[in-house]
């Protein structure tokens, strides 16, 4: 309880939030040495290894690649990562594992890489090679928000187990990387999106991208687009939800199992504010027990959608279920 009131504290008195993700990994050879070269940039920037060796170049992901014995398209294990393909194979696991520390602009990347390289040292030395790439900010804007891309070989260099990132793992790796930061000097801290009072409204990174771009690759129907951008996805998303709303549909279990998330976050904060007051930190329990009361309402994500489309003039005639207007 100590540990999660201290990082909720943070983010109240204006810690950021640190970002760590998975943003996929290549099946094989071919698949790892592609990100290779497009988190150095095709050879612009320095990797970093697991042995701290800086290697740059156009041919540094083939190096990586021979280095770490990766043109083996069969590894034994893994059946969490022996996906099936739309042809209905089963697909190779992954022979490596993308992760992408990031923090928000304004924060010094050398202290990034550094807070990333202490996290990788203490998860994966001595069990999994591992290499990165600073990303800060370029003449082409890229990587305003500095990050590093950290590539981790999935298979155990001593037999061990498979790497097998985790809901858990990953929180693990966001408060370390926090902890760290905060050893620099750097205001950071790694709550979850449920204590924070949001949804879990995370998309894969190319849906992402493509609801950031402009609609110059959109359908001609205007009233699809508004915050869908080029993503087919999101524009499916909408016009599902449109008519979801025109029939009166609400989708009861997924509401019902977030409200049930939120009363064990408000659960939290009732311990939490005991603790602080047994602690004699009244002030603090006051800020907590504000944050409790002020907690945004409970909203899936297509509620969400519904509540932009009835905002719009075309649909506020539109009956709604009680599922999307709670």
């Amino acid at each position: 309880m100590a540990r999660w009131t201290e990082h909720l504290g943070a983010s109240g008195a204006g810690a950021k939030e640190v970002m760590v993700k998975i943003s996929g990994g290549g099946r094989d050879a071919d698949g790892v040495q592609a990100h290779f070269e497009y988190i150095d940039r095709h050879g612009k920037l320095p990797i970093e290894t697991d042995h701290g060796e800086t290697i740059q170049g156009k041919n540094a992901g083939t190096e990586l690649i021979n280095e770490w014995a990766l043109g083996y398209a069969k590894v034994p294990g893994a059946p969490h990562s022996r996906g099936v393909g739309k042809d209905g194979q089963r697909r190779a696991p992954r022979q490596a594992f993308n992760i992408v520390f990031s923090m928000p602009a304004g924060t010094p990347p050398e202290k990034v890489l550094r807070a990333v390289k202490k996290v990788a040292r203490e998860e994966f030395a001595h069990q999994h090679r591992y290499a990165m790439a600073l990303h800060a900010e370029q003449k082409d804007g890229h990587g305003k928000h500095p990050h590093v891309h950290l590539v981790v070989k999935a298979e155990h260099e001593y037999g061990g187990a498979r790497l097998n990132p985790r809901k858990a793992d990953l929180q693990r790796w966001r408060e370390k990387f926090a902890e760290y930061l905060v050893e620099l000097e750097v205001a950071a801290t790694a709550t979850r999106r449920q204590d924070r009072g949001l949804a879990k409204t995370a998309k894969k990174t190319p849906i992402y991208r493509a609801t950031q771009r402009e609609h110059s690759n959109a359908p001609p129907t205007r009233e699809l687009q508004t915050g869908a951008g080029d993503s087919t996805f999101m524009r499916r998303k909408l016009e599902a939800v449109r008519r979801e709303l025109h029939a009166g549909r609400g989708e009861g279990d997924q509401y019902q199992a977030l409200l049930n998330v939120r009363a064990e976050v408000d659960g939290r904060y009732r311990a939490a504010i005991d603790w602080l007051r047994s602690q004699g930190r009244d002030e603090e329990a006051r800020r907590f027990e504000l944050t409790r009361r002020n907690l945004p309402a409970v909203r899936t994500e297509n509620q969400i959608i519904a509540e932009s489309l009835l905002s719009r003039p075309a649909e506020r005639s539109a009956r709604s279920g009680p599922g999307l207007m709670r």
